[in-house]
């Protein structure tokens, strides 16, 4: 009897293997496309509550309260982050870091736009942050 030493898989076995990659892939695909969404939306809301974190910190801050005016704002979009007002562009750098490459990353945020305002209260003369989305005050909850 002649022995053969076949090694190696054949075809049909790499075949088998191949589809059943194809259909875990299809599979889980679509799972890992929504859990990556998510963690999306997650940072974006992170990135607007640590915005707006800095905004209260500054207004509240004896070193930047005299150089930040009502009016002064921060605005967040899928373009950019655009601080403006001279104190509270150096309060913002100094609480959060720098603004320069951060933008929306979600399909949630992808055409609203967050403005942190800072107003001043007429009746007790004081600074305070307001966050509003466009369509009214800002809701997280209303971004999933």
């Amino acid at each position: 009897m002649k022995k053969t030493n076949n090694k190696g898989f054949s075809l049909v076995e790499l075949i088998i293997v191949i589809a059943i990659m194809a259909i875990l892939i299809g599979v889980l695909a679509p799972q890992y496309i929504k859990y990556v969404e998510r963690s999306r939306v997650s940072s974006d809301k992170d990135m607007i509550d640590s915005l707006t974190k800095a905004a209260q910190t500054a207004v509240t801050d004896d070193d930047y309260y005299d150089d930040i005016n009502g009016g002064d704002n921060i605005t967040i979009s899928s373009s950019g982050v655009v601080v403006s007002g001279t104190g509270l562009t150096n309060a913002v750098t100094e609480f959060y870091g720098s603004v320069a490459n951060n933008k929306f990353k979600s399909k949630a945020f992808k055409s609203v736009t967050i403005t942190i305002n800072i107003t001043q209260d007429a009746t007790t003369n004081t600074l305070k942050v307001q966050v509003n989305d466009g369509s009214g005050t800002y809701d997280p909850s209303n971004y999933k």
